[in-house]
């Protein structure tokens, strides 16, 4: 029983991550604003609040809609 219920929050944890990271910049965006309220009113500093938002409005997949400075700044040369 116990391994099923650590296997299932491995898969759901797996689930949340890739939703995440392929999902528009603009949803990544307003979801990180709503998870930094919410650790905000549970008793999070504001400090931590924002750095909450900072670090999941970074995390995503590299696209030209995505501002998350993680791709690269000039496109590779072409051949």
């Amino acid at each position: 029983m116990t391994q099923l219920l650590i296997a299932a929050f491995i898969v759901a944890a797996a689930l949340a991550y890739s939703a995440w990271v392929l999902m528009p910049a603009s949803w990544r965006r307003a979801g990180a604003a709503r998870l930094a309220r919410r650790a905000s009113r549970a008793g999070l500093a504001q400090e931590h609040a924002r750095a909450i938002q900072a670090r999941l409005e970074r995390a995503g997949g590299c696209s030209e809609c995505a501002s998350c400075k993680g791709c690269p700044s000039s496109p590779p040369p072409a051949r």
